[in-house]
Formats: structure tokens, sequence, C-alpha cells
């Protein structure tokens, strides 16, 4: 049922990933804005109007005086008006027409110290295909575009192509300034809880870097004084982010984030399969990103978007796999304190009732010594009926109420006579050896915890042995200013420990079970002292010395 859970839920987080990533990609799609057209016809016209057909692919040809070159295409159907023509020119002297009709006229010469040519924006009428005409005179050979370059657009001053280009690279610095600071929020909270966590600062750096670099690489001429520029663009950057990715994966070696880790990239290679099988199916950009762009970019070893996107991938994952971490943890502590104070509780309630049960016993002793009078009154009155059936009525009452007496100290007691009749109706040999006084300076509920718990997994252990060899032997005893707890029992040899070593519980939903060795441990560490728990294949002992309190003097 958990393992279904658990499938159900990583399927809806990767379902939602995945529809995210599908929502913003139309947002970071810098092409398709511009249509380009094809010269159909070129030639060079003569004064006198012939013509003499050229291939533009051959270069520009030298043109004679009063001779220009005339180009010729046909423009595409237009469905309304907001469709642009659009081509550069300098140096020229350039005319176009559509249909016969004149749309633009120019004269310009290209001026020295000039880099770019002006280009040139004109409105198209809307309408269906037509014959679009360029004629163009050269001012200056030769001229620095041949031929022009015509497009047509709906968008001339590509502002959607500029936004797109800034979601390109913001989306991806946004989300890793997201997990940057997140990650910063965990490692301060670990400051707090006093379990600081330095690894994390590895991640704080590598999110650092994955934010600045495609930032400063995309705009960062826009925003940045030029000493920063050459700075924040060092190639050296995703590099130095990715080895301390890999350091951070080299320290936090442990089982559970490992197997995390592992299932993640599984979960992550197969979402990544399904996307490019429906991109193939459709044509889409993603197959074809794979199947081209990145063959290319490994053929040409220019690998800075490759791993970029790698590093990105691996300390999202990391931040995530972090932030569960922390979040389970916080629930364990909470679940762990919970159950320690119900296992408390219970302790308590159980101590309570071997209380009642102990003080009932002393009452049914002391009105035996009443009865004692009565057969002594009959005795002297000679009823031996009465005297008979006294005797007999005491004796069984007798035999439901004795126990043995372990010793003094009456909470020790009440508990090891309920462990030794558990362990009787269990099959358990009890042995016990308690030379304890009546009075002790530890509080009655913190030795309930210790001995209740402590006989408690004794008793579930012995139960796992084999009939003949199941036994509990404990002995306690004042030493030197310490009280000495020794307990063994017999187990059938199998235990469960978890990724440390620390044993943990077999029985079902450990969630609720296996707080007895923590309670236990509480209770030594508060009275300075540990509990040493060894086992081989057939014993398991528990044993410690608990710093006795001095007493206050009045």
């Amino acid at each position: 049922m958990k393992k279904t859970m658990y499938f159900c839920l990583a399927s809806a987080f990767l379902l939602v990933c995945v529809g995210l990533l599908a929502f913003l990609h139309p947002f970071t799609v810098v092409e398709g804005n511009l249509s380009y057209l094809e010269w159909e016809t070129a030639s060079i016209v003569s004064p006198d109007g012939t013509e003499q057909p050229f291939d533009v692919l051959s270069g520009e040809p030298e043109l004679a005086d009063g001779e220009y070159f005339r180009f010729t295409t046909t423009l595409p159907e237009r469905a309304g008006p907001g469709t642009f023509l659009i081509f550069e020119v300098s140096g020229a002297r350039l005319s176009v027409s559509l249909n016969g009709q004149e749309l633009y006229a120019s004269s310009s010469v290209l001026m020295e110290n000039t880099a770019n040519l002006a280009q040139v924006t004109v409105p198209l009428p809307a309408g269906k295909a037509g014959a679009l005409t360029m004629e163009v005179q050269p001012l200056v050979t030769p001229l620095s575009l041949f031929p022009p370059l015509l497009r047509t657009s709906e968008d001339p001053a590509d502002a959607k192509g500029s936004i797109a280009y800034a979601n390109y690279y913001g989306f991806p610095a946004g989300a890793m300034a997201l997990s940057l600071a997140l990650v910063w929020g965990l490692f301060l909270f670990s400051i707090l809880n006093r379990k600081t966590d330095w690894r994390l600062l590895l991640l704080v750096l590598a999110c650092a870097g994955l934010t600045l670099y495609p930032i400063a690489v995309g705009y960062g001429s826009y925003f940045f004084p030029e000493s920063w520029l050459s700075l924040f663009t060092w190639r050296g950057i995703p590099i130095l982010s990715a080895l301390a990715l890999i350091l951070y994966l080299c320290l936090h070696r442990s089982r559970d984030f490992l197997r995390a880790l592992i299932s993640l990239t599984l979960w992550s290679l197969g979402a990544l399969a399904v996307c490019v099988v429906v991109s193939a199916a459709q044509d889409g950009y993603l197959a074809g990103y794979l199947a081209r762009s990145l063959a290319a970019l490994i053929q040409t070893g220019y690998y800075d978007r490759l791993l970029y996107w790698l590093t990105v991938w691996l300390v999202g994952g990391c931040v995530l796999l972090s932030a569960w971490d922390t979040v389970r943890g916080l629930i364990r502590v909470k679940t762990e304190a919970r159950t320690l104070e119900l296992k408390n509780e219970m302790a308590m309630e159980n101590y309570r009732i071997l209380e009642r049960k102990m003080r009932e016993g002393a009452q049914l002793r002391h009105e035996y010594a009443h009865r004692l009078t009565a057969l002594n009154a009959m005795y002297e009155n000679r009823d031996w009926g009465g005297i008979g059936r006294l005797l007999t009525e005491w004796t069984g009452q007798n035999r439901q109420a004795a126990q043995v007496r372990f010793t003094e100290h009456f909470a020790v007691n009440a508990i090891l006579q309920n462990a030794a009749e558990r362990a009787e109706n269990a099959g358990i040999r009890f042995e016990a050896s308690a030379m304890l006084p009546r009075a002790l300076p530890i509080p009655d509920e913190d030795l309930c915890t210790l001995f209740m718990n402590l006989l408690d997994n004794a008793l579930e252990g012995a139960k796992q042995a084999e009939s003949e060899k199941r036994f509990i032997r404990l002995r306690t005893s004042i030493r030197n200013g310490f009280l000495a707890v020794f307990c063994e029992n017999s187990y059938n040899g199998r235990l469960s420990t978890d990724q440390n070593g620390k044993l943990r519980t077999t029985k079902a939903e450990p969630e609720s079970h296996g707080f007895g060795l923590i309670l236990m441990e509480n209770i030594a560490e508060k009275y300075k002292s540990i509990l040493d728990v060894s086992y081989t294949d057939t014993v398991f002992t528990v044993q410690t010395a608990l710093k006795l309190p001095e007493e206050k003097k009045a």
C-alpha cells in the first residue's frame, strides 16, 4: 500500500513539474518571429532597359555607368495589416514596389567609421500574394550586404524575441536564486538547532554560481560595469559550481540520501524519455535539441550549456532532498517527542496500577491479622468447624495474594513482581537480585521509566527465543554512589539496525515503537551515565550505572 502511495505521489510531483516546464517553455522561444524571403530572380538592368540575369550566390557583379540591380520575389499572402517588410541598406539608391506600386525609395551613403547598416522597416498593405520588386543602384562598391536580406515580421522591434531571450536566461537563474535562498535558510536553521550542517554551504556556492553566470552572460553588459562583467562571465564559474556540487555529494554519503537521489534520477530520466517521445511525435523542439544541438555540442567540445543544465538539475534535486530531509527530521522529532510523552504516561499508569495492587495486598494482609483474632476466639470456643472453614478460605486467598518480595524499594519491587508474573505466563525463567534500600534519591518516575522499559524489552526479546532457552536475569544494587543495573535475556539472534548502526525495533509500524532504548538512554544521560548495549548470537545485555544525586540536607 505504501509503495503504491509513493508511486502516486512521485508521479503527481513529476506531472506538475513537467506541466510547469511545458507552460513556461513558449515564453523562452526566440525563433519564429521573422519570415525570410528568397529572391526568385536577379538581373542587371542597362540604361536602355534590357535585363541580364545573374546568380546572386556568385557575389556582387561589376556595373557599368547607368546600370543597376533588379531583384524580384513573390510576397506571401497577408491576412491583414500589421505585417512589415524589413531589410538593410547603406551606400545605395534603392526603391521597393509591390505589384507596380512603389512602397519605399531612398538614397543613403555609408558614413565613415560606422559598422552597422541602416535598417528599413516598411509596413505592408493587407492583401493576397503579390510581386515584390527591389531596384538597387550602388553608390559605393562593394555593398556591405549583397544581395539585400529580405524578411517579413509582425513584430519589427522583436519585442517578443527580446522578452523570450530574457526569459531564457531569467527563468533558470530565478529558480537557482530561490534554491539559494532555501538552502541558506536550511543552513541557518541547522545552526539554530545546534546541528550545523556545513555541507549546505557547498550547495549555497553552487546555487550562487548558477544564478550569477547565466544572467551575466545574457544581459550583464546592460547592468554590470565592465570590470564586474569580465569576472561574472568567467567560464570557470560553471565548473566551480559543478565541483562544489560534486564535493557536496561526496560528503553527503548517507544511504537514505543516495537512495533518494538515485530514485529521483530514475524518475527524472523516465519523465524526460516520455517528453522526448511526445516531442518527437509532434516534431517538437526538445527531440530536435537532443538529436541535433546536443550532438553538436559534444562534437565541438563546447560543454558550457550542457554542463550548466546538468548542474542545475542536480543542484535542484539536492535542494529538494535537503529540504525534504529537514521537514522529515522535524516531523520525526515531533513524533518521537509525542511518542516518548505517551510512553512515559503509559509507564506511570502501569506503575499506578501496580502500586494499587500492592496496596490492596497490604490491605488484605491487614485483614488477615483480624482473622487471626477471630481464629483464636473460635479456638477458645471449640468451634472446630468454623476454624476449618476459615482456614480453608484463608489458605486460598493467601495463595492468590502471595508474591515474591525482591527488594525493600516499593516501586522497583512492584515492577519486578509484575515482570515475574508476565515472565511466568510466557514460560520465561525470571531471576532478579535487587539490593536496594527502601528509599532512593531518584524519583519513582525515572526508576519506572528505566526498569519498565528495560524489562519490557527483555520480555519481548526472550519470547522470541526457543521455549527451553528463555530466560531473564536482572541484578541491581548500590555501589560507590551509583545505582548499578545489569540485565540480560535470551533472544533469537535477529536484530535490525539503521544506516548509523543503531538498533531499531523489529515490530510492525516502527514509527510507533522502538522508543524503549531512547527512553533509557535519556535516563542514563540525566544521571551522568551511558546505556551500554551488547549482544551475542543468543544473549542481549543492557547495563548502566546511574550517579545518585546528593541528598539535600535539611
